[in-house]
């Protein structure tokens, strides 16, 4: 089957538009719950992912008719966990018998191999094809997750305000404070400190170092939140007595798609905890949305089972689980020397199985 290799920051519309029709087929079957997602979603993401910077590798498996039938992400941490790499793997529900999820982890695995990567993650949804196949790779679970939905239309405002007045009661020494994005200068150092709380989240049994965070990779998050069109909403809690920042939450709403809320980090710094912040920026939030975006209808957020606390907070809100994950981790046997660069594929040439691919290389397709 030809696998090809594409420039993420150059992907066209048309090819965007066949990598979002697999997306939405694979959810169709796999996950029914979640939204469509439109070329244009696919190319942007691609091109600016969470970090103002494109995704490092990409490849397309297209049937010998010329028709997509799949495709494979890898991404390659520059921050921290540098002997991480993360794959994600979407193939139509209907080529999923021609061993094209085999095709797609040769030049995966090989590429991985030679960015000295030791320890590979990725995703499925419980019971999903995806979850068999990480399985008969060696791949275990490593940690179990849960979707969550809140419906807008469905909230219970009397209860969310006496829960309000319960928080507020308990947070009396804190104010709530909207950040814009860009964050002004002088918030920076605060908001960096608030992204690092994120590192005492429950692991589970992922082999993951603390995530690094300094003001250079907050406006490069900043930055590709703007290129993709998406939208932020930031409320921190701020101690009255010093200033210092205690929490924060932060919701995404794309351009596109301006009924649907993405819940990104909410966080408490662990001096601050047992004031119920949590519980008050979350419900913040819910009326900054009812003000500000009347048209959200729905915001997903996504935990870990294991996340308790978290957990109770959004159950308490109103959230109903509408899908259930698994994070998975293999740690490969060979680990973290890189390929000699003589070995690696040079640009041009064609991708054999089990050959390395260089980091930003472009090949040709390569035919099995």
């Amino acid at each position: 089957m030809p696998i090809r290799v594409i420039e993420p920051a150059l992907v066209d519309p048309p090819t965007a538009e066949q990598l979002a029709r697999i997306i939405n087929a694979a959810a169709a079957s796999d996950a029914p719950q979640l939204v469509p997602v439109s070329g244009d979603l696919v190319r942007l993401r691609l091109a600016f992912g969470w970090e103002d910077r494109p995704t490092p590798h990409v490849f397309i498996a297209t049937s010998h008719d010329g028709q997509v039938v799949g495709f494979a992400e890898v991404q390659l941490p520059v921050w921290d966990n540098l002997q991480m790499a993360s794959v994600d793997l979407h193939v139509h529900p209907e080529a999923r018998s021609g061993g094209v999820y085999d095709e797609l982890w040769e030049p995966v695995l090989s590429t991985v191999r030679s960015a000295g990567r030791s320890l590979v993650l990725g995703d499925a949804w419980a019971g999903s094809p995806m979850e068999l196949f990480w399985r008969r790779q060696g791949f275990s679970v490593a940690s179990r997750a849960a979707q969550r939905r809140l419906l807008m239309g469905d909230l219970n405002w009397s209860q969310l305000d006496a829960l309000y007045q319960d928080s507020l009661k308990a947070s009396s020494g804190y104010d709530i404070v909207a950040i814009p994005s860009p964050a002004p200068p002088e918030w920076m150092d605060g908001l960096v400190e608030l992204h690092l709380a994120m590192n005492d989240s429950p692991r589970d049994e992922i082999e993951m170092e603390d995530d690094v965070w300094n003001p250079d990779r907050l406006r490069a998050y900043e930055r590709a939140m703007a290129h993709r069109s998406i939208r932020l909403h930031r409320l921190v809690a701020r101690r009255q007595a010093d200033g210092a920042l205690g929490g924060h939450t932060v919701l995404a709403i794309e351009d596109e798609r301006p009924w649907l809320g993405f819940q990104e980090d909410t966080a408490v710094v662990h001096g601050h905890r047992g004031h119920k912040l949590g519980l008050r920026l979350k419900i913040a939030m819910l009326k900054r949305l009812a003000e500000l975006e009347p048209q959200v209808a729905q915001v997903d957020t996504w935990n870990a089972e294991s996340n308790t606390h978290m957990l109770a907070v959004n159950d308490a809100i109103g959230c109903v689980v509408v899908g259930r994950a698994l994070d998975m981790q293999r740690r490969l046997e060979t680990a973290g020397q890189p390929v000699a660069a003589d070995l690696l594929v040079a640009p041009g040439q064609p991708v054999a199985p089990g050959q390395p691919v260089a980091a930003g290389q472009p090949v040709a397709q390569a035919q099995s």
